[in-house]
């Protein structure tokens, strides 16, 4: 059900989808199967900024990745192409970077990937279920989305979404006993000695039991989410990152995040406070009961739908305070 529920989500069929126990773990099996299935040699095109969880995998199996740089933290449709040569096999980035928030235009990148015959893995942790995913419009090979962000349902493993096509060229170099398929009239493989088959489904990828209550809270969160409406959350997160943006400026901070184009916002904003010590003020809005994070030595500000402008004003007033006191 939960499958069939998130596959509506993304438009694709609930035999795209399952669950692994993390991003790593997904590009892991990801990594594993194309060095397999490619015996030539070949690369693949990231961001920069990305987080470890979606260049690790593979680099770790030896598989170069070229790193495109922003510029003014925007990465360009043109940038990232410009990176691609004669062995890039495909692309893997985020749809929103975890550090500066930075939303990239998937759609328009996926269309001129797929024109140009390449792979598309998608990490969308940051995004979904928030701002919308379309598997098919945005031609996604491979797509993870970690929930313990935006899935309001604490640590629930990732969504795993890989295309029928993908599966048949790159089909599992990994297997556990939950993605074989069993003997007729039984649900476990006890054959010994045996050529495994794999199933041919995105079940493939299931290596063994599950956190199954954790699934069942993001059942419940992701109903949650689609009766209060997907498009009026993201309404209200652009009111109120409009609105903590706005309320910065009066400060003696660098907004880092490019925030001028609303079509590269999302719900992170990435700050850094002149003069003084980014992870001081983490700490410091730690104590008043303010929650930042720090990002590559700057301060991360993640608003939700839940959050409130009043909430905003206690951070900005708490910001000003420690920049008073430490000038």
């Amino acid at each position: 059900r939960l499958r069939d529920k998130l596959g509506k989500m993304i438009n694709t069929p609930a035999s795209n989808i399952c669950f692994a126990h993390n991003t790593s773990t997904a590009f892991n099996f990801i990594a594993a199967a194309l060095k397999r299935s490619t015996p030539f040699g070949f690369n693949l095109v990231s961001l920069m900024d990305e987080f470890p969880s979606s260049h690790i995998p593979f680099e770790f199996q030896g598989i170069p990745v070229k790193f495109v740089k922003p510029v003014d933290g925007v990465y360009s449709i043109e940038s990232i192409l410009d990176a691609v040569d004669e062995k890039t096999m495909g692309v893997v980035c985020s749809y929103v970077q975890y550090s500066s928030g930075f939303r990239l235009d998937v759609e328009k990148l996926g269309k001129a990937l797929n024109e140009m015959d390449l792979l598309f893995m998608v990490n969308a942790t940051q995004a979904f279920p928030f701002y919308e995913v379309d598997v098919e419009k945005m031609y996604v090979d491979v797509l993870t989305v970690s929930f313990h962000k935006w899935g309001l349902c604490g640590v629930a493993g990732s969504l795993f979404y890989t295309s029928e096509g993908f599966r048949e060229m790159y089909p599992s170099a990994m297997a556990g006993w939950l993605g074989i398929k069993p003997p007729p009239n039984d649900f476990i493989p006890t054959e010994k000695n045996i050529d495994y088959e794999q199933f041919e489904h995105a079940g493939q990828y299931n290596f063994g039991t599950m956190n199954f209550q954790a699934l069942a809270g993001l059942d419940v969160a992701i109903d949650l989410v689609n009766e209060i409406g997907r498009e009026k959350i993201r309404e209200r997160i652009a009111y109120l990152t409009h609105y903590l943006v706005d309320e910065l400026k009066a400060l003696p901070v660098e907004i880092l995040s490019p925030y001028e184009n609303e079509e590269h916002r999302s719900a992170i904003v990435l700050i850094n406070l002149q003069h003084t010590d980014n992870g001081h003020a983490v700490a410091f809005l730690q104590k008043h009961g303010i929650i930042t994070a720090i990002r590559a030595g700057n301060i991360r500000i993640s608003c939700n739908f839940f959050n409130t402008t009043e909430e905003i004003d206690r951070l900005v007033e708490a910001l000003s305070l420690f920049s008073e006191m430490e000038t």
